[in-house]
């Protein structure tokens, strides 16, 4: 074990001394150092998506501060008592002594407040900026919902007590042409998968895709008080993208809508016409009673379908690590893991 000298301890002291915290909690002040947390813009464009998301949870952000400078940013908030979430965690020149101090006193706002358990990072609005810290060796150019940090970040957390909760593995690729011969192959007579006809249809499924939300196993829920962004997210995909991006399925039986998946445009990247050309599939969700009957299959291959067809040539695929058939089926498509991000969590 390495020894620490007095000197070495001395000048630990006097660099922590030259740090010091200030609380923000006017959302048009926090929004200004955001940027510090990821390698993703922040464009004015984006602002409205993102105060939405901040004055919904009311969050506050931890400045850290270096003679009078702001030097790092940590947004916290939180839906309930229990668990304190953190997003856009970052320091200026990725410095170890100030990732460690901003670190600590992320610990202590959850001790102090009573909360008990902090989990992140989870960036507000998750449609642009995701969640996780970045694993090493990963593909780091720009996407939308991928954060990118350098490794120092998740191996300090690691090392101070935080625990992996969720790897988030990223399946990307071309989206391929896909003909009505390989949807024949799925088994869908009972079953109708369609694309909105309306914005305001898809406003009025708000309360069926909550219902649908409930069937997802517990490692997989991420971000909280989903029933409050609903609309903030549908917003993002009319404004860069198009009905197609959302699609249902529909029980010919009760006509009840049993399923749905939804992609997330990538602003990021542009074909030449400049026209976006990639997307994100953010969400698939079938109810538990239709499950087992490759559904999920179904919908994701109808959707690619569509996506051809709208030019859509590049997708991103987020799966739990721990969902091995997903990523089995999606492999099969050409589907490669192109990076990974991790969810941590500190019990206090």
């Amino acid at each position: 074990m390495k020894q620490i000298s007095h000197n070495d301890e001395l000048k630990s002291k006097q660099t922590t001394s030259m740090f010091s915290i200030k609380i923000e909690e006017q959302p048009e002040e926090i929004l200004k150092w955001l940027y510090i947390g990821t390698n993703l813009p922040v464009w004015p464009e984006f602002y409205s998506y993102i105060l939405h998301d901040i004055k919904t949870f009311q969050a506050k952000s931890l400045l850290l501060m270096e003679y009078g400078n702001i030097i790092g940013h940590v947004l916290v908030y939180n839906e309930n008592a229990d668990i304190l979430y953190f997003g856009f965690f970052g320091v200026i020149n990725h410095d170890s002594n100030k990732i460690l101090f901003l670190l600590n006193e992320l610990k202590n706002y959850g001790e102090q407040k009573n909360f008990k358990k902090i989990i992140g990072p989870v960036n507000v609005p998750i449609t642009i900026y995701g969640w996780g810290f970045m694993e090493k060796d990963s593909d780091a150019n720009l996407y939308i919902g991928k954060p990118i940090n350098p490794p120092i970040y998740p191996e300090m957390f690691l090392d101070n007590g935080f625990t992996v909760k969720t790897k988030e593995i990223s399946l990307e690729g071309p989206v391929l042409n896909y003909g009505k011969k390989i949807l024949s192959n799925f088994d869908n007579e009972n079953y109708e998968v369609y694309n909105p006809k309306t914005w305001k249809e898809v406003i009025n499924f708000k309360s069926i895709f909550f219902k649908l939300n409930a069937n997802l196993p517990t490692e997989s829920v991420i971000t909280p008080g989903t029933e409050n962004l609903y609309e903030n997210y549908v917003s993002f995909i009319k404004e860069y993208g198009a009905l197609f991006m959302i699609t249902y399925l529909k029980y010919r039986l009760t006509n009840e809508i049993v399923g749905c998946f939804f992609c997330i445009p990538n602003p990021f990247r542009k074909d030449e016409s400049g026209a976006y050309d990639s997307y994100m599939a953010f969400i698939i969700l079938v109810d538990k009673k239709h499950q087992g009957k490759g559904l999920g299959g179904l919908l994701s291959l109808y959707s690619a379908k569509k996506a051809w067809e709208n030019k859509i040539r590049y997708n991103s695929t987020p799966m739990e690590s721990k969902a091995k058939r997903s990523i089995s089926f999606t492999k099969k498509f050409g589907q490669k893991p192109k990076r990974a991000h991790l969810i941590l969590e500190y019990m206090i």
